[in-house]
């Protein structure tokens, strides 16, 4: 075939940046109408039928844009941990531990005080996500940087070395999200008071203050 009888059409920047912000704004809307079913339906009830319907696309598009559930809970993880992350990262490097996890706390009741339906299958996501990718630090942006906060405070000898800091932030964003779920079945008390009162029960421990005077300490 002669290159005289093909005709070429180049694809402008502009047209992909066009076609791009399209993509992005159905994504969005998918991710939206996902939230909205999960809370009305369940996240395990809801078909994704109904979704594709709320969101005005076809069912295929769904799974273009997220390939299952557990997906958009992802993305939800994600976007929750980038609110929490951009607060903790606005502090400086030397704020004390006890000032980055005040932020991390105010953060969290910010999220899901008031809108807790999906806090259940978040956390059971971010648990069996977290727990697949323990080898990688980076595999979680809110645990990398907890971490690299724990691990500081450690130099500067404000926690004890029995444990690295790293494992530290590991152990107490592991408790934060069993708070959640704690307040998520009990709402008795503010989600504020039960994740300050985890906080402080992760550094200072449960027992009675006369107990702890009797008894002997763990030696590794």
């Amino acid at each position: 075939m002669s290159l005289t009888n093909v005709s070429v059409r180049l694809v402008t920047s502009a047209e992909l940046s066009t076609r791009e912000l399209q993509r992005q704004q159905t994504r969005r809307r998918v991710y939206e109408c996902a939230l909205a079913v999960f809370r009305e339906q369940g996240v395990s009830d809801c078909r994704i039928e109904d979704i594709a319907k709320a969101a005005g696309v076809s069912r295929g598009a769904f799974y273009f844009h997220f390939p299952t559930k557990a997906d958009v809970l992802l993305e939800r993880i994600r976007e929750t941990e980038n609110q929490i992350c951009g607060a903790i990262e606005s502090l400086p490097a030397s704020a004390k531990l006890d000032r980055v996890l005040a932020t991390l706390i105010a953060e969290l009741v910010k999220i899901w005080e008031h809108d807790p339906t999906l806090l259940p299958d978040v956390t059971s996501t971010a648990l069996y996500y977290t727990a697949s990718t323990m080898s990688d630090q980076e595999a979680s942006r809110l645990r990398a940087l907890l971490c690299a906060r724990f691990s500081a405070a450690s130099a500067r000898g404000d926690l004890s070395m029995r444990l690295p800091g790293e494992l530290l932030g590991d152990l107490y964003l592991g408790h934060m999200l069993a708070g959640l779920l704690a307040w998520y079945g009990n709402q008795a008390l503010p989600l504020s008071v039960v994740l300050g009162g985890v906080t402080e029960l992760f550094f200072s421990g449960v027992r009675a203050e006369k107990v702890k005077k009797g008894r002997k300490t763990w030696k590794r």
